[in-house]
């Protein structure tokens, strides 16, 4: 049992570190977009643009019904061909033809929809492009769920993370070159959603048993019973990441929507590693579930989680300390003013990381209903917010909304699933290290209030002590187990490199 464990935990980090380099670059690439849109276009162009593009992924969020995480969690539970075929056409016969029709609904009537509920009628065009984008991006969706229910990390990340982003990106660079404005650059969103899915098709017909000669059993009922709750959910998740943009158009202008859709991006960088785990971390939980290997699961939870912890904390650090930093390198000083509001997003981002993949680990269980009540709770509660805080404080305002909201949903999730199973990510190997990275963040802060200057040479030489600092914190307060070790033993037996001097460093520095 011991080796089976141990197996799957190495499994586990092989495939999130496949999607964690995908998100990488996935993320690198759309936010280096987002900072030559931002620079380029000005805050008010930027705003419109941003609207096409929150309406694009807000619809299809919501139209694709749960259903790709319905599809990840049967089909790992299914080997039989004609029930694996009828979980994929299930899902897609009940999703692609509700995006389709309102992707339409939404092309004609977008001038309407512009002026009367988001009272920006320069926003018409943007709609109109967003409305033939929305199938597509259903579809690729789509498409991520099934490779994440084949337990495929290697097609999500060279379709979704790769040619997706950069076909984006080649897109938005010859839009932005060639002086057109925010109405090309939603037409490159639409365009790209349209390459990727298509892809993502093809190797559903392809590389997946929905041309097989046998009979798909289809379990639509089934699934979509499964899956609702997770529409509800997703729709629910989506207010949280996007109402404050339909509420920031109504309320105030589209300027306000370019500047704190410079500070949303940044922060919400914070949750790359988490993302990067639990694309692999919900099947295989899953299937530890199915099996009822409940030590496991407690087991593989903590691992995650600290982990996603050790690597989120170090970016915490940088933006907390050096807000106004990271703003000037990247979207430039004119969104200077959003130094607040950034703070306050990287506190929500960051808790909304360290809870770990609670809500994927409910999921897994088949606690969807109880997943769907407390995020109504969190929306409602996001809505209630934003209605009170974003008209007197516009994007700040947005930003304690959004803050607060994550908080409250992750200590929902996170008493949930302790009360289900009483799994949690509390352990010595976590509170240790994290305590020592407080106080190792608060030292700093004394230093830079009292002594040194909060410039760019500062910051980047700060940050550079920090990490050798925090490495050596994190390794002497034990934050390192048998299963990281044997980590760096199957890289070296994978790749025929030898990291003895690596080893011998950890071991002792960890005493």
């Amino acid at each position: 049992m011991e080796r089976g464990r141990k197996k799957t935990i190495q499994s586990l980090f092989k495939g999130g570190s496949i999607v964690f380099v995908g998100l990488g670059l996935e993320l690198g690439v759309s936010f280096f977009a987002k900072v030559l849109m931002a620079r380029l276009l000005g805050q008010v162009d930027y705003g419109v643009a941003t609207l096409g593009i929150t309406t694009i992924s807000f619809s299809s969020a919501i139209l694709l019904l749960g259903l790709n995480n319905g599809v990840g969690r049967y089909l790992p539970r299914f080997d039989n061909v004609s029930k694996r075929k009828g979980v994929i056409l299930s899902a897609m016969e009940t999703a692609l033809p509700i995006s389709i029709l309102v992707g339409a609904v939404l092309a004609l009537f977008a001038g309407t929809i512009a002026s009367t509920v988001l009272k920006a009628p320069e926003a018409t065009g943007v709609l109109r492009a967003a409305g033939v984008g929305i199938p597509f991006a259903v579809l690729l969706k789509l498409f991520a769920g099934v490779v994440q229910g084949m337990e495929q990390t290697v097609p999500k990340v060279l379709v979704r993370n790769m040619l997706q982003p950069v076909v984006r990106f080649g897109l938005i660079t010859a839009v932005l070159l060639a002086g057109l404005g925010s109405l090309a650059i939603v037409w490159s969103y639409t365009a790209t959603f349209a390459v990727a899915g298509l892809v993502g098709l093809w190797y559903i017909l392809t590389r997946t048993p929905v041309l097989e000669q046998a009979k798909g059993v289809r379990i639509h009922r089934e699934l979509v019973w499964f899956s609702a709750p997770l529409m509800l959910m997703t729709t629910m998740v989506m207010l949280l990441s996007n109402l404050d943009i339909f509420f920031l158009s109504y309320f105030h202008t589209s300027g306000d929507i370019g500047l704190y859709n410079v500070i949303y991006p940044l922060a919400e960088l914070l949750t790359m590693t988490l993302s990067g785990f639990s694309f692999i971390f919900l099947p295989t939980f899953s299937r530890l579930h199915a099996d009822s290997k409940r030590r496991e699961m407690n087991r593989i939870y903590q691992v995650v989680t600290k982990w996603v912890f050790l690597l989120t904390f170090p970016g915490l650090f940088f933006f907390l300390l050096f807000p106004g930093v990271t703003i000037a390198i990247t979207f430039g000083p004119e969104y200077s003013e959003g130094i607040v509001a950034l703070t306050i997003l990287s506190l929500g981002f960051f808790v909304q990381s360290v809870a770990g993949p609670n809500m994927n680990a409910l999921t897994s269980i088949g606690a969807t209903r109880a997943i769907m009540i407390m995020n109504l709770i969190a929306a409602g509660a996001n809505i209630g917010l934003n209605y009170l805080l974003i008209p007197p404080y516009s994007y700040v305002g947005a930003a304690v909304a959004t803050a607060i909201s994550y908080t409250l949903l992750n200590l929902l999730y996170s008493a949930a699933l302790y009360s289900q199973t009483g799994i949690h990510p509390l352990t010595t190997h976590l509170l240790k290290p994290a305590t020592g990275a407080l106080v190792l963040m608060g030292v700093t802060y004394a230093l830079l209030s009292t002594v040194l200057v909060r410039t760019i040479p500062t910051a980047f030489g700060t940050f550079a002590a920090f990490l050798v600092v925090y490495t050596v914190t994190v390794l002497r307060l034990g934050a390192i187990q048998e299963e990281e070790v044997m980590l760096l033993r199957s890289i070296e037996e994978r790749f025929g490199i030898d990291l003895t001097g690596l080893k011998t460093l950890a071991d002792r520095l960890m005493g």
